[in-house]
């Protein structure tokens, strides 16, 4: 099989042929249709060389496809067959390849009403937004605030607290970005670049008691947004598109406000969840994607344009999602 390989470390990505995997005991093997680039793959890629061994990489932690065989096990017997949308369970095993190896447990069944496309990028971000929302009812806040709105994802956090009916104030960087968000019917729209920007996030933040901040820049910034934020909120890392490795904010400002800080990774949130909670969360997110909840894609590209295909998604990650169809 053809998949993508990291060549070096911060090297460019490169294409390989390769033995077909095997699956083993509560295993499937999955005939990859489609994945997306995330910025969590752009992370993970970023790391690969500390982590994991290059000869053996290969990315992507999210796709779709159709399980064509399946290792000892009830549940691998029982997604046989199916389309399937999965998430990678290896270092050895991603999705930005023609077949992987899985767990069964990472792999549910697509509804006939979404496209492999669609199906491929319905694990990372809805269970993101899910979680978040799960997190703002369980802690009692009564708006949220989400840096990097014009994402993917921030669609889907805007789409889901309408729904929910919690206010979310969303924040991007360019003008062109909120009058975007303005044209879907966002209401809550702040532009980071703005001079006026953190006395608009106070107000605005103090008016809704938007108390918790998810943020996914961990950009220069992060103290400003901090000090503005109101007595006793929460930020929530779960990115960090910046790449600043030493975000830097004023310690008196976490005491005198009583604010806390704590990261969010999905995997691990999947594993504090546990089995039954993850599949409720799964059904909810089958039931959005065939009620309106369909993500923009900018490009496609095959496994050989892996490189360009990741450049494609840097240049502009608001225009839309990059998937590599193989």
């Amino acid at each position: 099989m053809k998949a993508i390989f990291l060549e070096k470390p911060g090297g460019p990505l490169i294409i390989k042929e390769v033995e077909i995997p095997v699956p083993s005991k509560g295993e499937v093997l999955v005939k990859i249709a489609a994945a997306p680039v995330n910025p969590s793959d752009i992370a993970r890629i970023k790391n690969a060389h500390s982590e994991y061994d290059l000869d053996t990489f290969i990315p992507g932690i999210e796709g779709s496809g159709t399980v064509i065989k399946a290792g000892r096990g009830i549940l691998p017997g029982l997604w046989l067959g199916k389309r399937v949308a999965c998430s990678s369970g290896h270092g050895s095993g991603g999705t930005w390849a023609e077949y992987m190896v899985t767990p069964a447990a990472n792999c549910f069944p697509l509804s006939q009403n979404v496209s492999d496309e669609q199906g491929s990028m319905s694990l990372v971000n809805p269970l993101t937004a899910i979680a978040f929302f799960d997190i703002a009812k369980r802690e009692g806040h009564k708006a949220v605030i989400n840096n990097a709105a014009a994402s993917a994802l921030g669609r889907m956090v805007e789409l889901l607290g309408k729904r929910k009916n919690i206010p979310v104030i969303n924040i991007v960087r360019k003008k062109e970005q909120a009058d975007t968000l303005r044209s879907l019917g966002s209401r809550y729209i702040l532009i980071s670049s703005d001079p006026l920007f953190t006395k608009q996030l106070e107000s605005l933040s103090a008016e809704l008691k938007a108390t918790i901040l998810f943020d996914s820049v961990c950009g220069r910034q992060f103290s400003d947004l901090i000090s503005v934020l109101p007595y006793g909120s929460k930020v929530v890392v779960y990115g960090n598109l910046s790449g600043e490795e030493h975000p830097v904010f004023d310690p008196r400002v976490l005491l005198g406000k009583n604010i806390t800080i704590e990261g969010f990774y999905l995997a691990n949130q999947a594993k504090e969840n546990g089995m039954i909670r993850n599949i409720m969360n799964l059904r909810k997110v089958s039931k959005l994607m065939q009620t309106g909840m369909t993500i923009k894609i900018n490009r496609t590209f095959p496994l050989s344009e892996g490189q360009q295909a990741v450049d494609t998604y840097l240049e502009n990650m608001s225009a839309g999602k990059v998937l590599l169809v193989p």
